[in-house]
């Protein structure tokens, strides 16, 4: 129903790695006895290992690596660019640059982070391997261009019935709404002598949150508490009808936007507190039609719909690739 996340964690992922052509691998040397004959070379490059005569070099290691693993998927990646493109050539679809640079940059800040320390440090890394910010920018750049033709590509053959407009119409708009905030707070490993103490925490953090204090103030655990498990924060948009089974959490309904509902303690869970966000009243299906079937449109394409418009391109659009392209 809420999606939640440990209140302190802090995700920040950094895919740099993927732009390396190879990965660099210690290998362990095993000694051998001495041969005097000349050693025999199997390729260019750094040697990497010496295996009696032969000599692994790192060329080889990475033609191997881009034959094996990359030649066959870069070359059908090069197809499947080519028979979008003409397809969108065929239909008048155009990205504009507008387009890649805002993802471009919304990417960049989940990939080096938006704190200017967090920044500075992602891009120390990425010097160090020889990269830089530009680098990445224009790696990104060709990858999410491609990725928005293919999109709309998808979305310009998408037949959307009229059943999938309703049903998305009965998920948002015909009934009343509410954008929650939610701080769950599990028993975890509370004796039962605990529970008092924690139950008097949650209450002043739900009397804290109510004056308007900062979460991460809020959540500060007073001194000799014991940790149970970590309270846990969410937000999600929930209908009456989401609630159903449920009547602890009800009275959501009943109170205003900025109202706190809570503490509410769930036998065999734990405490929860509730903070109304935003409010949104229904709509006529008639009024919002429109809008849903353009969300329902351009919404990202599942790869089950990227593979079938593919196939149905190459029936159309004649593919001929050498036997001896490998």
């Amino acid at each position: 129903m809420i999606h939640l996340k440990h209140a302190d964690g802090k995700f920040r992922v950094l895919k740099i790695l993927l732009l390396c052509g190879f990965l660099c691998v210690p290998m362990a040397c095993s000694s051998v006895k001495d041969d005097k004959r000349a050693p025999i070379s199997t390729g260019s490059g750094q040697v990497l290992a010496t295996v009696g005569r032969v000599q692994i070099t790192s060329d080889e290691l990475q033609s191997r690596i881009l034959d094996r693993y990359y030649g066959p998927r870069a070359l059908n990646g090069l197809i499947r660019e080519a028979l979008f493109s003409a397809e969108a050539e065929r239909l008048g679809i155009r990205v504009r640059s507008e387009e890649v640079l805002l993802e471009v940059d919304q990417r960049l800040n989940a990939l080096l982070g938006e704190e200017s320390t967090d920044r500075r440090q992602a891009i120390r890394e990425l010097n160090r391997r020889g990269l830089s910010e530009l680098d990445l920018r224009k790696e990104l750049s060709s990858e999410i261009g491609q990725a928005l033709l293919i999109q709309k590509v998808v979305s310009a053959r998408r037949e959307i019935l009229e059943e999938e407009i309703l049903e998305l119409w009965r998920q948002t708009w015909k009934e009343p709404r509410r954008k929650v905030e939610h701080i769950a707070f599990p028993f975890g490993d509370l004796r039962e002598g605990e529970l008092d103490r924690h139950g008097e925490w949650v209450a002043r953090v739900g009397e804290r949150w109510r004056k308007g204090a900062a979460m991460a103030e809020i959540l500060e655990r007073p001194p000799g508490l014991r940790p149970s498990f970590e309270p846990r924060i969410g937000e999600s948009w929930l209908r009456e009808s989401d609630l159903a089974g449920r009547p602890l959490f009800y009275r959501l309904f009943e109170i205003g936007r900025g109202g706190i509902l809570g503490p509410v303690m769930e036998e065999n869970f734990g405490w929860h507190l509730f903070r109304v966000v935003e409010e949104k009243a229904p709509r006529p299906y008639s009024e919002v039609r429109t809008q849903l079937e353009s969300e329902l449109r351009n919404s990202p394409p599942t790869d089950t719909e990227v593979l079938a418009v593919e196939e149905s391109l190459r029936l159309r659009i004649p593919v001929d690739v050498r036997e001896d392209a490998f």
